[in-house]
């Protein structure tokens, strides 16, 4: 197993659109195929409140999105839930053995994938597959995986609260802002703290079985 950054380039997409315009960094939280086609995401931007809001005017103005959820957080950005009606990318990496643990726009329309492969020839599969249906794919770095450290004790308490208090259920239960509420940390950096913890518990489980 490996963990690979790709750069994507989607065409007639939302997020190719909406990031060449504004400068604002669009962090995916959580993507899943929706409908036929569609796909339905998780993001959070960052920014001036006068500047997401003319973002999220030019999300809901988008011919592919289909409906858009928004909830203010408390350093002016926003955290919100988008329905498409098309996601190439989405399909291509639910239908792979690939796993993505992270997510960001680049600025110049593309966005920068964090995963970890699955089973021998499923980095090329997902490329593939992202190719054929009109993704640019660059491969940015590539290195293999190695158990370095468990959890830390700090990763360990707040993955278990969030646990424990509905972050992984469908719908959540909490929210990551009322989470670090709790912890009395910064809503960022407990995102960073969740993020980093849930690798290590991903690599921990797939490296095991290869």
């Amino acid at each position: 197993m490996k963990e690979v950054i790709l750069k994507i380039s989607m065409p007639d997409n939302w997020v190719k659109d909406v990031t060449t315009k504004y400068p604002n960094i669009i962090k995916f939280k959580e993507c899943m195929p929706y409908g036929e086609s569609g796909g339905r995401g998780l993001i959070e931007i960052d920014g001036p409140l006068g500047i997401t809001d003319d973002i999220i005017k030019d999300i809901e103005g988008h011919t592919e999105v289909c409906k858009i959820d928004i909830s203010p957080l408390g350093n002016g950005g926003i955290l919100g839930s988008i329905v498409t009606n098309k996601c190439v990318a989405c399909r291509a990496l639910t239908g792979s053995d690939c796993f993505l643990t992270s997510a960001l726009s680049l600025g110049d329309g593309s966005v920068e994938w964090k995963i970890i492969t699955g089973g021998k020839g499923s980095l090329v599969d997902l490329i593939e597959n992202l190719e054929m249906n009109g993704c640019k794919v660059e491969l940015k770095s590539t290195e293999n995986l190695s158990i370095e450290n468990l959890l830390t004790k700090r990763q360990e308490k707040i993955i278990q609260a969030a646990f424990q208090k509905g972050y992984y259920d469908c719908p959540k239960r909490i929210t990551v802002k009322e989470l670090a509420k709790n912890f009395d940390i910064a809503q960022s950096t407990l995102g960073e703290i969740l993020q980093r913890g849930e690798k290590k518990i991903i690599s921990d489980h797939f490296c095991k079985k290869t």
